[in-house]
Order: structure tokens, then C-alpha cells, then sequence
């Protein structure tokens, strides 16, 4: 019986769901040691509309991500590149029903961005994905923690994949 009740914790503890997410570069040159990234366009395009500012929530979430790494440009930044994003899926989800049924009540979040250069040519495309299938209480609120999660996603790829960035300036 003990071993059981040392086990039992750990399931109510762990949230399972999918992540995904890539980074492709097209244009190497346009990234140096000093890019940042603007946050241009972020658009819904599930089709569907929601109670919440879901595009705001994105946005909000891009820009904390960037900022923490240093990587937040403004429009007069020289070597900026502007990032449009396009929430693709977007699922608000149920805890309680993930908790009756995994995979039930899931959280999804599908986002593309695309980097493009002061001319508009395309720099890079990104793509990120997370769902929230299982759980139970302590997945309340992934329908906004999900944003932060993407967004920490991305960014990550993008300071990974983008020459310079790794290195810009404190």
C-alpha cells in the first residue's frame, strides 16, 4: 500500500499533451549580432470568435518572451525584422473535463509567425503548437497559460535558430 500512495501524487501532478515547434530560416544574412524582433500583424484566423482577446493575449505574451531575452525591437530599432503571427487553432479547454477523461476538454494552441525584413521579403517562418490533454485541477487556467507557454516555445527557437540573436546585447 505504501508504494501505491507514493505513486499516486505524481499522476495528479503531470499534465500530458503534445508540443510542437520549428523554426526555418530562409534568409541567414538578415539576422546579425544586434536583430530585434517587432511584433507586427497577429491575426485569428480559427474562424471562430472567443470571450477572450485571444490576439492580445498572443502579443502580450511574444513581447514578454522577447523582452526577457533581449530581443524586443521597436520600429526605430536599425536591425529590426517585423514578426506577423496568425493563431491558427486555438481550444480553451475544460480541467474538470480532462480530469473525467484525457484527451476531453483538451487546451490547444497553434500560432505561425513569419519574419520579414523592412522590405517585406521573408526572413524565416516559425510554427508552435501545445495542447493540454490530461489532468485535472491543476491544469485550471491552461486556457491562458497556454499563451506563455507557445510564446516561450517560439522565442526559444527563434534566439536558437537566428544567427546573432543568441548574442545580442544585455
Amino acid at each position: 500500500m505504501k508504494s501505491f500512495l507514493a505513486i499516486f501524487p505524481i499522476i495528479f501532478l503531470a499534465a500530458c499533451g503534445t508540443v510542437e515547434h520549428s523554426v526555418k530560416v530562409e534568409d541567414q544574412q538578415a539576422f546579425g549580432t544586434d536583430t530585434k524582433i517587432l511584433v507586427g500583424e497577429v491575426s485569428n484566423k480559427t474562424g471562430e470568435t472567443f470571450n477572450i482577446d485571444i490576439e492580445a493575449m498572443l502579443r502580450d505574451a511574444i513581447e514578454n518572451e522577447l523582452a526577457k531575452d533581449n530581443l524586443l525591437g521597436t520600429q526605430d530599432s536599425p536591425d529590426v525584422v517585423k514578426m506577423n503571427l496568425n493563431i491558427i487553432e486555438y481550444r480553451e479547454g475544460d480541467a474538470f473535463k480532462r480530469w473525467l477523461w484525457p484527451g476531453y476538454g483538451s487546451t490547444v494552441l497553434v500560432i505561425e509567425a513569419t519574419l520579414l525584413d523592412r522590405d517585406g521579403n521573408v526572413d524565416a517562418t516559425a510554427q508552435a503548437n501545445r495542447s493540454v490533454d490530461a489532468g485535472g485541477g491543476f491544469t485550471i487556467g491552461a486556457w491562458e497559460k497556454i499563451f506563455k507557454t507557445v510564446a516561450s516555445d517560439l522565442v526559444s527557437d527563434l534566439k536558437g535558430s537566428i544567427s546573432g540573436a543568441t548574442t545580442g546585447s544585455p
